[in-house]
Protein backbone atom coordinates (compact mmCIF):
# COMPACT_ATOMS: atom_id res chain seq x y z
CA UNK A 1 0.00 0.00 0.00
CA UNK A 2 1.68 3.27 -1.11
CA UNK A 3 0.86 7.08 -0.06
CA UNK A 4 0.21 9.77 -2.20
CA UNK A 5 1.83 12.67 -3.26
CA UNK A 6 0.59 15.03 -1.52
CA UNK A 7 1.46 13.13 1.93
CA UNK A 8 3.83 13.86 4.42
CA UNK A 9 4.91 13.06 7.69
CA UNK A 10 3.98 15.28 9.89
CA UNK A 11 4.33 16.07 14.10
CA UNK A 12 2.08 17.38 16.86
CA UNK A 13 3.32 19.28 19.49
CA UNK A 14 1.35 18.45 22.39
CA UNK A 15 1.91 21.46 24.48
CA UNK A 16 1.01 24.00 21.61
CA UNK A 17 -1.19 22.00 19.15
CA UNK A 18 0.92 23.16 16.42
CA UNK A 19 1.33 20.47 13.77
CA UNK A 20 4.74 20.65 11.79
CA UNK A 21 5.59 19.04 8.46
CA UNK A 22 9.47 16.94 8.24
CA UNK A 23 11.16 19.11 5.70
CA UNK A 24 11.39 16.85 2.42
CA UNK A 25 9.36 14.60 4.06
CA UNK A 26 6.34 15.24 1.02
CA UNK A 27 5.25 11.88 -0.35
CA UNK A 28 6.36 9.71 1.92
CA UNK A 29 4.66 7.46 4.42
CA UNK A 30 4.95 4.55 7.20
CA UNK A 31 7.46 6.30 9.02
CA UNK A 32 9.34 4.24 12.07
CA UNK A 33 11.29 6.33 14.95
CA UNK A 34 14.62 4.84 15.81
CA UNK A 35 14.85 3.99 18.99
CA UNK A 36 17.31 6.93 20.57
CA UNK A 37 15.21 9.43 18.72
CA UNK A 38 17.96 10.40 15.98
CA UNK A 39 16.45 9.10 12.83
CA UNK A 40 13.23 8.79 11.44
CA UNK A 41 12.55 5.90 8.14
CA UNK A 42 10.20 5.87 5.47
CA UNK A 43 9.10 5.04 1.77
CA UNK A 44 8.37 7.24 -1.07
CA UNK A 45 5.13 7.47 -2.41
CA UNK A 46 5.29 5.29 -5.13
CA UNK A 47 6.67 2.61 -2.22
CA UNK A 48 10.24 2.34 -4.38
CA UNK A 49 12.44 3.99 -2.09
CA UNK A 50 13.29 3.25 1.01
CA UNK A 51 14.86 6.60 3.20
CA UNK A 52 16.42 7.74 6.34
CA UNK A 53 16.23 11.02 8.13
CA UNK A 54 19.06 12.47 10.30
CA UNK A 55 17.41 14.93 12.59
CA UNK A 56 21.16 15.83 13.25
CA UNK A 57 22.24 16.86 9.93
CA UNK A 58 18.49 17.28 8.34
CA UNK A 59 19.22 15.51 5.65
CA UNK A 60 17.13 12.45 3.97
CA UNK A 61 19.26 9.44 2.74
CA UNK A 62 18.25 7.07 -0.03
CA UNK A 63 19.19 3.32 1.35
CA UNK A 64 17.44 1.15 -1.03
CA UNK A 65 15.39 1.57 -3.76
CA UNK A 66 13.04 -1.92 -4.65
CA UNK A 67 9.67 -3.25 -2.91
CA UNK A 68 9.77 -3.31 0.80
CA UNK A 69 7.86 -3.14 3.93
CA UNK A 70 7.57 -3.38 7.09
CA UNK A 71 11.24 -1.17 8.78
CA UNK A 72 12.12 -2.06 12.00
CA UNK A 73 14.98 -0.95 14.19
CA UNK A 74 17.59 -2.62 15.68
CA UNK A 75 18.45 -1.99 19.23
CA UNK A 76 21.35 -0.62 18.64
CA UNK A 77 19.71 1.83 16.04
CA UNK A 78 22.62 1.21 13.75
CA UNK A 79 20.28 -1.22 10.80
CA UNK A 80 16.86 -1.86 10.03
CA UNK A 81 15.18 -5.24 8.75
CA UNK A 82 12.22 -5.22 5.96
CA UNK A 83 11.01 -7.54 3.97
CA UNK A 84 12.20 -7.56 0.95
CA UNK A 85 9.85 -8.51 -2.00
CA UNK A 86 12.36 -7.56 -4.91
CA UNK A 87 12.53 -11.06 -6.64
CA UNK A 88 11.90 -13.71 -4.04
CA UNK A 89 10.84 -12.86 -0.58
CA UNK A 90 13.34 -12.70 1.81
CA UNK A 91 14.08 -10.77 5.16
CA UNK A 92 17.12 -8.23 4.72
CA UNK A 93 18.94 -5.97 7.09
CA UNK A 94 20.37 -2.55 6.15
CA UNK A 95 23.15 -0.75 7.97
CA UNK A 96 22.84 2.85 8.43
CA UNK A 97 26.05 3.48 8.24
CA UNK A 98 26.88 2.36 4.69
CA UNK A 99 23.39 1.85 3.70
CA UNK A 100 25.24 -2.00 2.73
CA UNK A 101 22.09 -4.39 2.50
CA UNK A 102 22.57 -8.01 3.72
CA UNK A 103 19.76 -10.92 3.15
CA UNK A 104 19.28 -12.67 6.81
CA UNK A 105 16.89 -14.90 5.50
CA UNK A 106 15.12 -16.51 1.58
CA UNK A 107 11.39 -16.84 2.52
CA UNK A 108 11.14 -18.85 -0.94
CA UNK A 109 8.75 -21.66 0.89
CA UNK A 110 7.50 -19.52 3.94
CA UNK A 111 3.79 -19.49 4.37
CA UNK A 112 2.43 -16.18 5.33
CA UNK A 113 -0.18 -15.57 7.49
CA UNK A 114 -2.18 -12.44 8.72
CA UNK A 115 -4.52 -10.32 7.33
CA UNK A 116 -2.40 -8.78 4.95
CA UNK A 117 -0.53 -11.71 3.95
CA UNK A 118 3.12 -10.62 5.73
CA UNK A 119 4.35 -8.65 8.86
CA UNK A 120 7.86 -8.74 10.15
CA UNK A 121 9.44 -7.36 13.42
CA UNK A 122 12.58 -7.95 16.04
CA UNK A 123 12.40 -9.55 18.79
CA UNK A 124 14.65 -8.60 21.74
CA UNK A 125 17.64 -10.33 20.99
CA UNK A 126 17.34 -8.69 16.65
CA UNK A 127 16.64 -11.74 15.66
CA UNK A 128 13.80 -11.45 13.11
CA UNK A 129 9.93 -12.57 13.78
CA UNK A 130 7.07 -13.42 11.29
CA UNK A 131 3.90 -14.48 11.00
CA UNK A 132 3.33 -18.35 9.77
CA UNK A 133 0.23 -20.02 8.65
CA UNK A 134 -0.80 -22.75 10.57
CA UNK A 135 -3.19 -24.98 8.59
CA UNK A 136 -3.80 -28.51 8.58
CA UNK A 137 -0.85 -29.69 7.63
CA UNK A 138 0.45 -28.54 11.22
CA UNK A 139 -2.20 -30.49 13.30
CA UNK A 140 -1.24 -32.81 15.47
CA UNK A 141 -2.93 -35.61 17.96
CA UNK A 142 -1.45 -37.03 21.35
CA UNK A 143 -2.79 -39.99 23.33
CA UNK A 144 -2.67 -39.26 26.79
CA UNK A 145 -1.99 -42.28 29.26
CA UNK A 146 -1.92 -41.28 32.67
CA UNK A 147 -0.39 -44.66 35.34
Amino acid sequence: MAATPASAIRFLDLATHQVTTLPGSQGMYSSRWSLDGRYLCAFSADATRFLVFDFQTQKWSEMAKGSFGFPSWSKDGQYLQLLDFTGKMSVISIHLRDAAIERLVDLKDFSEAGHWGTWLGIAPDDSPLLLRVAGSQDIYALDWEEP
